[in-house]
């Protein structure tokens, strides 16, 4: 579903309330971003400028060294955005802001505001990775495409500056990565095949010695996409958008007063994918995409139609309280593309540390397998990690000594067992862990599309098409199977909160929005897999533990409505669908 078009706002306002130091600029240079510039002061202008654009660019080149963990980045991050608030005004609507552009006076390029378009684009971005809030990532949209529609950077290449050219190259592909996690498909289309063709420009134009890092990139985002496109249902298929958007919507269940100081709330979220082999683009993988958008809700911009600013538009109190609304919806969460070892205990112990009461954790780890070697008693091993040595060569089939001590094993996780902590490990020796995890070991779908549950705990239409092989051109299957999927996973839902005997821990965890959908789509994947007469080896299906079992959420509404489904696809040959599937010999 791609965000609306919505021009930037006039003000890039910061996301809190910030406390202007005026101190630092002198007193005939300050100025309100609001205020327009009169007549008289032409001169003046320009000083502001370029005194502002100093300072935003060493402000900006401080961000990469602010700490990953914690809440001591925010100040930082709000002097910035200040800074930009102005500079932007500046450029923008304020008629004088011609003087800019006069050559005698200063003399400003359109790369140039376009430029400070993408760094205030990436402001966003970064926002919204260290707050896991969806609306800035909108505007960081909106910046970008801006920057697009304007052509800011339209004559770079006759401009003859290798650097520039960099920088636009890097505003398509940072662009992309927007598009991406907004689902903007169609637009990404086309920025990626104008990225290919900026990138045969400048190897033609600059015989470059980064012409291969560059080509890697546009590898990279087409295995991305054509991964994203051998699930996608057709577009002339007949589905609500909705139904192919992974975030929850922006409403859900109002709780009574009484319920809210217990109710349990996902309020950390760690992702981290290290597969040595696995379809990535820059350090998202493909995994870790699908599962940051199941622990996400809508962003309130594009579905409102409120303004452009996302720090006010659901408050009247100022760009603080919208924030402070804002914060609520979704858990905070780290992306780790092929952390080590400590550094991935350092992220979970600070996730720990800065949890609060009635709050869980949620662990999502894509990675491949680290098997004790031998017959080891009560041990098997965990899942390997980066490595940060040198690694030996592992000849005959020896053990890996040094994998198996950078890896993860089950009783890392132990001392921060002492909080709610939800763990979904998708991996060759996840059965190691005896928590939410499967056991799958998909090497042919994990070269192709990525992870299978990975994919159905992020979209379970796609997941079961891509199972039952139901063809791109089969649009009206892909519609029929769309409604009764959505059915069967209502009726799961329903069943597993009716089910007396289900563990204790799964109700606990059912208790929060987010969490309940993986554990729904969970069960879900279950059914499915279990009943396929395709998938006979234990190691092809996943398991949980506590053991969710079918009778728990399998009942006859539901294997009726199952039924329905594979019926729909054509492919009932290929099911057994039973009240106690999960619990039948197929495990043994």
């Amino acid at each position: 579903m791609e965000p609306e078009h919505t021009e930037p706002a006039a003000a890039v306002q910061p996301p809190a309330e910030v406390v202007t130091d005026q101190s630092a600029i002198p007193a005939q240079q300050i100025m309100n971003p609001n205020t327009k510039i009169v007549e008289d002061m032409p001169s003046s202008l320009p000083i502001e400028f370029q005194y502002l654009l100093e300072k935003s660019q060493q402000l900006f080149a401080g961000l990469r060294d602010l700490p990953p963990t914690g809440k001591n980045w925010q100040p930082y991050f709000q002097r910035t955005f200040e800074v930009y608030t102005k500079l932007w005004n500046l450029r923008g609507p304020n008629p004088d802001s011609a003087v800019l552009e006069s050559k005698e006076l200063y003399g400003l390029k359109r790369y140039e505001i376009g430029e400070i378009a993408s760094k205030i684009g990436q402001l966003y971005y970064h926002y919204y990775l260290r707050t896991s809030e969806t609306n800035y990532l909108y505007e960081s949209f909106v910046f970008y495409e801006a920057i697009r529609e304007r052509q800011y950077f339209r004559d770079v290449l006759e401009a003859k500056n290798p650097p520039l050219m960099i920088k636009k190259l890097r505003y398509h592909a940072r662009f992309i990565v927007v598009c991406l996690l907004l689902n903007a498909s169609e637009t990404m289309k086309k920025l990626l095949d104008e990225l290919t063709t900026l990138v045969d420009e400048y190897t033609r134009a600059f015989k470059p010695t980064d012409a291969n890092e560059w080509a890697v990139v546009v590898a990279e985002i087409s295995a991305f996409l054509e991964a994203e496109r051998r699930v996608s249902p057709p577009d002339n298929a007949t589905i609500p958008a909705s139904s192919l958007v992974s975030r929850l919507p922006l409403s859900k269940p109002a709780t009574s007063a009484s319920d809210a100081t217990t109710k349990l709330k996902l309020q950390e979220a760690i992702l981290v994918g290290n597969y040595a082999s696995q379809i990535k683009f820059s350090e998202l993988t493909i995994d870790m995409f699908r599962i940051l958008q199941i622990i996400e809700r809508e962003p309130s911009v594009g579905a409102s139609g409120g303004g452009s600013d996302a720090m006010v538009v659901d408050s009247g109190d100022g760009p603080g309280a919208a924030v402070a609304v804002a914060k609520r919806t979704n858990p905070h969460k780290y992306l780790l593309y092929r952390p080590t070892l400590a550094q991935l205990l350092l992220y979970i112990a600070t996730a720990y540390k800065d949890m609060n009461e009635n709050a869980a954790m949620f662990l999502y780890i894509s990675a491949d397998g680290s098997k004790c070697p031998g017959d080891a008693v009560g041990y098997t091993g965990g899942v390997s990690t980066a490595v940060n040595v040198n690694r030996r060569a592992v000849q005959d089939g020896a053990p890996d000594d040094t994998n198996l001590v950078h890896s993860l094993h089950p009783g890392d996780l132990v001392p921060f067992m002492r909080k709610p902590l939800f763990v979904v490990v998708d991996s060759t020796n996840s059965v190691a862990f005896k928590l939410i995890v499967p056991n799958v070991e998909y090497a042919a779908y994990t070269a192709q599309v990525g992870s299978l549950l990975t994919l159905f705990l992020h979209n379970p239409l796609k997941a079961f098409a891509y199972v039952n092989e139901i063809s791109f051109d089969q649009a009206e299957v892909w519609a029929k199977c769309q409604i009764v999927l959505t059915s069967v996973e209502k009726l799961v839902g329903d069943a597993l909160e009716a089910s007396e005997t289900l563990d204790k821990s799964f109700k606990r965890f059912m208790q929060d929005d987010f969490l309940r959908q993986i554990i729904v789509r969970y069960a879900l994947c279950c059914g499915i897999l279990y009943s396929h007469v395709g998938f006979k080896e234990a190691k092809f299906l996943p398991s949980s533990q506590p053991t969710l079992a079918s009778k728990q959420y399998m009942t006859g509404e539901v294997v009726t409505k199952m039924q329905e489904l594979v019926a729909t696809a054509n492919r009932a040959q290929n099911y057994a669908i039973s009240e106690d599937v999960v619990a039948g010999a197929k495990r043994e």
